[in-house]
């Protein structure tokens, strides 16, 4: 019954409360945004190298289940598998631009040298 009296009386300050920790979490998880984005270009280099072309699903399963062992267990929570695909679409269409326009790259993936 005390609890209920104390969510009674101060509910506003809870609720004041619950919305800043969700801005700091979500903020947090915004900024989180570049770092996560670096790992994936390099998983999608790596996924590149390793599968080859013409194996997309395989490399973007390989990438997601990387990815999702390398996320904290926060961000993890605040990123859907949707989400998280429409990032990896965003990094490797940057990405093959990176790679059309550097050979050391492109040779490490086994594209065309030079």
């Amino acid at each position: 019954m005390n609890v209920i009296n104390f969510i009674v009386s101060y509910w506003d300050s809870i609720l004041i409360v619950l919305a800043a920790a969700t801005a700091l979490v979500l903020l947090w998880v915004r900024g989180q945004k570049n770092i996560v984005y670096k790992i994936l270009y390099s998983l999608v280099t790596e996924a590149e190298k390793q599968f080859g072309g013409g194996s997309g699903e395989l490399k973007l399963s390989y990438v997601i289940e990387r990815i999702y062992k390398m996320l904290p267990a926060v961000l993890r929570v605040f990123i859907s598998a949707e989400r998280l695909e429409a990032w990896i679409d965003e990094v490797l269409a940057t990405a093959k631009e990176k790679w059309a326009v550097n050979a050391n790259i492109n040779g490490y993936i086994g594209g065309e040298k030079g």
